[in-house]
């Protein structure tokens, strides 16, 4: 029974103390960098604070402590390390509100780098090089210089697409209402003819659009549940104002020399004096436009 006692004066100091070490333990780690958050100064003096009063709490400390100087100490000590463990707690939350808020900054700027990144993988099927600026870029976007396909109206074994030629009834898209003036109908009752294959006339056609038509739009940018595009805002990095960096080259490939571009943002998210990701895509060295983000 004795020993029982002897070991239960103990549990004070052990649990304070065993608390205390974690709380060294997780600041230790932290700073260490092996995967853990990087813990606060305070999660340091908490559990210094902790392991004080696990001290204080020995038995063989208290002997030596008259009954004034034992409560003076423990109330010290308790205050402390609550008014520090309040700090860690407060320090936690803040980091998880910074950590929020830099993620929602990347997927922007990330959103704004791949949208760059489409509109000069457009420029370069039509020119065959990329804009070597915004300017030139947002030019681009507006230009009607995207072709698409436009077809209308089926061949059949009645007709094969070789005689429905021969006999001048694949038609261009500009040639519908002079066909259909000769044929004594309208433009539109022409189109509806051939849109429900009742007429030997077909439309094939290339026809010549712009990027932000295709792309942009409200519409089109719902259709792909992609937030909405502002081109006056898109060479900018939207949190600082900054302009994005766009460089432009060229890389000599199986003796063939091909375009290169690099984009970055040039003011990432992230605290001062700690060294952070640039988000970016492409190479100034290597044909590519791979983005260094995950997704």
């Amino acid at each position: 029974m004795s020993g029982n006692n002897d070991l239960s004066k103990y549990i004070i100091s052990t649990l304070l103390f065993l608390v205390g070490v974690v709380a060294l333990y997780s600041y230790i780690i932290g700073q260490s960098g092996d995967g853990l958050e990087s813990q606060p100064v305070d999660m340091l003096f908490a559990g210094l604070a902790l392991l004080i009063v696990a001290v204080i709490a020995l038995p063989q400390v208290l002997n030596k402590l008259d009954g004034k100087k034992y409560k003076g100490l423990m109330v010290f000590g308790i205050v402390g390390a609550l008014a520090l463990g309040y700090s860690v707690v407060n320090s936690v939350s803040t980091e998880i509100e910074f950590q929020k808020t830099m993620e929602e900054s990347k997927a922007v700027t990330i959103q704004q780098l791949k949208d760059i990144r489409e509109m000069q993988i457009a420029h370069k099927s039509v020119t065959g090089t990329y804009a070597p600026d915004f300017d030139s870029l947002k030019t681009f976007v507006f230009a009607d210089v995207i072709p698409v396909t436009f077809n209308m109206g089926s061949f059949h074994d009645t007709l094969s697409e070789s005689a429905s030629f021969e006999k001048g009834y694949v038609i261009k898209r500009a040639d519908l209402d002079s066909v259909a003036a000769e044929n004594e109908m309208t433009g539109i009752e022409l189109l509806k003819l051939i849109e429900e294959d009742l007429s030997p006339y077909k439309i094939r056609d290339t026809l010549y659009t712009n990027f932000f038509a295709e792309n942009l739009t409200a519409d089109a940018r719902a259709a792909q549940k992609l937030p909405s595009f502002d081109i006056e805002a898109m060479p900018f990095n939207q949190r600082t104002g900054e302009r994005f960096v766009m460089e432009i080259s060229a890389v000599e490939v199986g003796g063939l020399w091909q375009p290169t571009i690099l984009v970055q943002d040039p003011t990432p998210f992230g605290r001062e004096k700690v060294k952070k990701d640039t988000l970016r895509f492409g190479s100034k060295t290597d044909a590519h436009t791979d983005g260094n983000w995950r997704n």
